[in-house]
């Protein structure tokens, strides 16, 4: 038994001057690495998606689905691509992160016609950024609309 004891214990003595000189190797590299923080300028964007999307609906509440949608960005005069209905419940999607690549951050206007049954309904949007630069944001605007 007084083996037993006297192994488990030079075991023991060795584990903990192994630990000991990791810990003391582990303190001494980290106090040498090198610090830096980012410039005020630079940013660093998570990985989420963010989307501008509007609900269409009828004079009495209920989900405008099946309409048709155009986004004009009023400071090119050029037509959105990628403008389309998500899922059946009137909701229609305007603009994404990375559709725009110039979109300017303090936001810049956006005409949103919707068409249904011959009937039309204009609404103007001011979409910018965000923030941090990185996602797109609605700055103004209906985000439900009563056609």
């Amino acid at each position: 038994m007084r083996a037993i004891w006297r192994d488990v214990m030079r075991v023991s003595v060795v584990c903990r001057s192994v630990c000991v000189l990791l810990v003391a190797a582990t303190a001494a590299g980290a106090q040498g690495a090198p610090t830096r923080t980012l410039p005020s300028d630079q940013r660093v964007c998570d990985m989420s998606m963010r989307i501008i999307a509007m609900r269409l609906v009828d004079a009495a509440g209920a989900p405008g689905a099946g309409a048709s949608i155009t986004v004009r960005r009023v400071r090119t005069r050029t037509m959105l691509e990628n403008v389309e209905a998500m899922g059946g419940e009137g909701d229609y999607k305007v603009l994404e992160d990375g559709t725009l690549k110039d979109l300017r951050r303090a936001g810049e206007p956006f005409d949103v016609t919707f068409a249904k049954n011959g009937k039309t309904r204009r609404v103007r949007l001011r979409i910018g950024m965000d923030a941090g630069g990185c996602h797109v944001e609605l700055k103004s605007g209906p985000v439900r609309v009563v056609m």
